[in-house]
């Protein structure tokens, strides 16, 4: 029987949505989740995606410029840290413009929760080689 395979999680945090994908080691390729509401019922939502892709490592982007969500997004990142098994990593890394590279990939710009499933995509793809 062949071991579960070891997925990391890429979270891109909005203050009405949390956007999900992940990347599984055996094939290395970034498939996305979809989004959450980033409401009280999230985390038990986020713990279900968790246990149930095997996620060994979590990446969540914040934004380089804008310090107040950056302050929101450290309160995500504890809030996660209590629901996470602790063998779970999680891990910050700078982002800027990943959605407008999101909305690229499809020509629409405007605002949607496709483009930020997609901008989720992209930042984990952007990662994947260095995690």
């Amino acid at each position: 029987m062949r071991p579960k395979a070891k997925n990391i999680l890429g979270i891109d945090w909005g203050e009405k949505y949390v956007w999900f994908a992940y990347v599984s080691e055996n094939d290395n390729i970034v498939m996305p989740i979809w989004n959450l509401i980033n409401d009280g019922s999230m985390f038990f939502n986020v713990w279900d995606i968790l246990m149930r892709y095997n996620i060994t490592k979590i990446v969540i982007w914040r934004p380089d410029r804008e310090e107040e969500i950056q302050k929101k997004i450290d309160r995500f990142i504890d809030s996660l840290g209590m629901i996470a098994d602790p063998e779970i990593t999680i891990e910050r890394y700078k982002e800027d413009y990943s959605s407008v590279e999101g909305a690229a990939k499809t020509g629409d710009f405007d605002k949607s929760s496709k483009n930020d499933t997609l901008a989720a995509m992209v930042l984990l793809e952007r990662r994947k080689d260095k995690i």
